[in-house]
């Protein structure tokens, strides 16, 4: 899988959150990321079976009373009900080959919607009513490889936690609180600003970065970066997002690490039943935090060998090279010469400077 298709997901679930973009959308992102034949996210009520928000592609819900049939017959969902929500489910876990060649359901699937595998989640419960979301293959591909267990592993919370957002903004209810924009279980640094770009309310995550005073700051009551060099593109991003577009920044850590990637989400209150204090959401993330794969890309991008694409993949995380060469098992001369490699192929000449090369291929 590519490190850049999930940074792609990951920012479309954004613009999902606010509204801005449509769940189809987002699911199709997710269907192409993982090299998927269907995929979607919808919501069914545990007592009575009630499917509700069908949100996909590639998979319909079913029709008439034969749908009730199927899924009363529907061994992921006996899988799913019998955990608890946030669980993992995929077909190694369950069911062979073999019982699959000889159930009902799995005929049914194949007939109708040509699939055969999926990896999903029971996402989170509210309530009687749960959320499911689901990646599906077909017979061809075989069950999902290990990394793709594992990325969307990372990536159902995420879907889980735009929906819950889009939801609540959808229904009215998220102009009235604040804090509906900055929940803690999120993976991303959230603070809600408004038009002067003072903080109106943030999530831990992003407390502790603002306490930390290496990224970010308070200065005149207006939130800002920390090094000066930066706050020209910020200030320009966050002008741009109170016009209602969608903007992006790169923020130093101060420590020689990567960049941290921040994305302005305008608010728009005239879409909330109630007004509005905040006018941008501003998230905080690392795009290179999950940077697996990212070395056989670059490999086919600059021609890097095998070698050189590990040390590109430890160092895009921000690794030094001693940590870098003990992680890999070689010794620092080598690593050294694999990196000068890496710097000639790039046209680059420091870690630095490299680092903000993959950011832009990442941002592509």
């Amino acid at each position: 899988m590519k490190t850049q298709d999930l940074f792609r997901v990951q920012e479309q679930l954004l613009l999902a959150a606010g509204g801005e973009l449509p769940f189809t959308r987002v699911i199709d992102t997710v269907i192409s990321a993982f090299d998927g034949a269907g995929g979607v996210v919808f919501e069914l009520n545990r007592k009575n079976g009630a499917i509700s928000n069908w949100c996909g592609n590639g998979l319909e819900a079913g029709e008439d009373d034969y749908i009730h049939h199927i899924n009363s017959i529907n061994p992921r969902m006996h899988y799913s009900m019998r955990h608890a929500a946030g669980h993992l489910c995929y077909e190694g876990k369950f069911i062979d080959d073999r019982s699959m060649d000889r159930h009902e359901f799995y005929s049914w699937l194949s007939n109708v919607e040509q699939l055969r595998y999926f990896i999903g989640s029971r996402v989170f419960d509210e309530g009687d009513v749960s959320l499911f979301t689901s990646v599906e293959f077909v017979k061809k591909q075989g069950h999902a490889e290990t990394e793709k267990i594992e990325a969307f592993r990372r990536i159902a919370p995420s879907i889980g936690s735009a929906w819950r957002i889009a939801k609540r903004s959808s229904n009215g209810t998220g102009g009235t609180e604040s804090h509906s924009w900055t929940p803690d279980h999120l993976p991303w640094s959230i603070f809600a600003v408004d038009l002067n770009a003072s903080i109106v309310q943030m999530n831990r995550s992003a407390r502790q970065m603002l306490n930390a005073g290496k990224v970010l700051c308070v200065e005149d009551g207006t939130l800002r970066p920390k090094d000066r060099q930066a706050r020209v593109r910020f200030e320009q991003a966050m002008t741009q997002a109170m016009r209602g577009v969608t903007s992006e920044a790169l923020l130093s850590t101060g420590n020689g690490a990567p960049p941290l990637a921040a994305q302005f989400l305008p608010v728009n209150p005239g879409r909330l039943a109630h007004p509005s204090p905040v006018s941008v959401l501003v998230y905080v993330w690392n795009p290179l935090e999950n940077a697996v794969g990212l070395g056989r890309a670059l490999e086919r991008l600059y021609g890097l060998t095998a070698a050189e694409g590990q040390i590109a993949e430890q160092l895009a995380t921000g690794a030094e090279l001693s940590s870098a060469a003990a992680s890999l098992g070689i010794s620092r001369n080598t690593a050294r010469n694999h990196l000068q490699q890496v710097f000639a192929k790039t046209g680059t000449h420091r870690q630095g400077e490299f680092l903000t090369r993959i950011l832009g291929v990442l941002r592509n």
